[in-house]
């Protein structure tokens, strides 16, 4: 469960997961969402996880199928493991890709717990997330328990049977359709999310060709990116990521990202001063710390001050400067 005073996120790719379904399989589109459609373009980017929770409940709403997280994870597309796909396919065997698959869960999202514990002949892989909202939790809970599975046909083949599932909340969709999609037993209103399987198949030993066409592999730097995601209540380091999403949305605002936090603006600006820093200088950190990534692409200077909130170039220029000493201009040449 959440902790009081905690800001818990998540990383863009689970909700460009959900979209990317949703538009293929049920006919939505963009406009059907309150997200701007180029925060999809990065991945890596990390969002509120409550955002994350409308979504799911909005997607239920829009598509009226209940099962629709369910059906996800059936997919034959593997892109539901991100970047990480190389990295769990290229697991010797299986047992070495529950340890990947283990730290990956950490990477994507704060606040996760999940092991693997050993009872007898079974092995039941656990995770818990810090979702609250209940009609949320039991997609997120379906998710999990999917992608696991999905990781055991992987290596054990497509007619695979995990021995039960544990999903938390109440059953969704009609009188036995989640335990037909995942052809196994389903139960409902579990503490945490569980897949139980016989121990005897951890030391299955890769078979397959790695999917090396269908996601690009992912560079030294953004697996960095991955590992550091900030603690919940890490209040500094939340409110600097918090500022670079609210950056897909306009110039960041204390409002906006007080809102994201679940507290007053007034409550927030306090605590940061109790840290000695204001509002505002984080804003012209995470800016300049996101103008600089976008240095690297092909944007132009103008598409990149837009990008992170200013209407003119100059004014973007001016704040530049006054932070690195040296116009944007002259930055990037010194990245080339």
């Amino acid at each position: 469960m959440a902790k009081p005073n905690a800001t818990y996120l998540v990383r863009v790719h689970s909700a460009k997961m959900l979209i990317d379904h949703a538009m293929k399989y049920y006919g939505l589109t963009y406009a059907d969402f309150d997200m701007p459609p180029h925060l999809f373009d990065y991945q890596l980017k990390l969002m509120p996880l409550s955002d994350l929770e409308a979504l799911l409940c909005k997607i239920e709403l829009l598509t009226q199928d209940p099962a629709y997280t369910a059906k996800l994870t059936q997919s034959d597309s593997l892109k539901q493991f991100g970047p990480f796909v190389q990295l769990l396919a290229s697991s010797t065997n299986l047992g070495m890709a529950i340890k990947r698959m283990n730290t990956i869960h950490n990477a994507l999202q704060s606040g996760v717990q999940v092991n693997m514990l050993l009872s007898g002949s079974i092995a039941k892989w656990r995770i818990l997330t810090p979702t609250m909202l209940p009609q949320a939790r039991i997609h997120e809970s379906i998710l999990a328990a999917g992608s696991f599975v999905r990781l055991l046909k992987l290596f054990h083949g497509d007619d695979y049977q995990p021995v039960v599932i544990h999903l938390s909340g109440n059953m969704i969709g009609k009188t036995g359709e989640i335990e037909a999609i995942f052809n196994c037993p389903i139960m409902w209103n579990s503490p945490n999310t569980q897949v139980w399987f016989p121990v005897k198949d951890i030391t299955c030993p890769r078979r397959f060709k790695l999917p090396t066409s269908q996601v690009k592999a992912f560079t030294v730097e953004q697996a960095m990116s991955y590992m550091l995601i900030p603690q919940p209540q890490d209040t500094l380091k939340v409110v600097f990521e918090l500022t670079k999403y609210a950056l897909f949305f306009g110039y960041p605002t204390l409002e906006f990202v007080a809102q994201k936090m679940g507290m007053k603006p007034l409550t927030l600006q306090r605590r940061l001063q109790d840290q000695s820093i204001a509002f505002t200088d984080i804003v012209h950190h995470s800016i300049c710390d996101e103008a600089i990534t976008l240095m690297g692409s092909e944007l132009s200077m103008k598409e990149i001050a837009h990008r992170v909130g200013y209407k003119t170039t100059a004014s973007f220029s001016v704040a530049f400067k006054r932070m690195y000493g040296v116009t944007p201009v002259q930055y990037r040449k010194t990245l080339l």
